[in-house]
């Protein structure tokens, strides 16, 4: 029985906290993802129910913790449009190799999807070449070698986050996709959706949601501050 962290629950939406090593969705295969989770967890809150809606409305790595929206009537299915058009604000927090130079910067390479080996699914597209893709970052803290950075997606292209800050020689600790050679040990990458803001669809109330750092990347900040 799947725990569900439950961060926001009406009767349109639910956003859970993601943990680490869990499948959002995955077609005709519902057992073991966070969609089944949800399910079972309505399930069990409306007791003599004969059935649960919930649809994610998006996507996180696997490995990838953090905000996941899912509606739970059709209603709800309304912000895939905002996340479609990037009126919805998505926040992350990023661990990432070495002393990045400036406060704030932008990586507006255009990406590509294909099959690059070694379980890369995207790369830095050549001129001409691939979809428009924009990140945004801000440095939230620096350590001996590595920066603790605050990023916003202007885009949502698979794997943007990991492709644009590996191409711009700071990619994530524990990425074995995209880091394969890193310098700093950790099981995963140190990736997180903390925060996400946005227009409900029903009434237009803005809604801004925030989930907590998980442990482990907690410890790692605490490892590269030398505490």
């Amino acid at each position: 029985m799947g725990y569900v962290d439950v961060i926001y629950e009406d009767r349109e939406l639910i956003a859970v906290n993601k943990p680490r090593g869990k499948v959002v969705a995955e077609k005709g295969k519902p057992e073991g993802t966070l969609e089944e989770d949800v399910r079972k967890y309505l399930l069990r809150k409306f007791e003599g129910a004969r059935g649960a809606y919930a649809r994610a409305l998006h996507r996180l790595d696997k490995e990838t913790t953090g905000i996941v929206l899912l509606a739970k009537a059709k209603a709800g299915l309304k912000l895939v449009e905002a996340i479609k058009d990037h009126s919805m604000k998505r926040i992350y927090l990023a661990i990432v190799e070495g002393a990045v130079p400036d406060e704030d910067g932008t990586v507006g390479t255009p990406l590509k999807k294909g099959d690059f080996g070694h379980g890369r699914k995207v790369s830095v597209a050549v001129k001409g070449e691939g979809k428009a893709a924009v990140t945004r970052y801000h440095v939230v803290e620096r350590y001996e070698n590595a920066s603790l950075l605050e990023v916003e997606l202007e885009t949502g292209f698979t794997h943007q986050i990991r492709v644009h800050l590996a191409s711009i020689g700071h990619p994530l600790i524990g990425d074995k996709v995209y880091n394969p050679h890193g310098k700093i040990k950790f099981p995963r990458q140190a990736l997180h959706a903390e925060r996400v803001e946005f227009n409900h669809p029903v009434g237009g109330k803005r809604l801004k949601l925030k989930a907590n750092l998980p442990k482990d990347m907690d410890a790692l900040i605490d490892r590269l501050r030398g505490e």
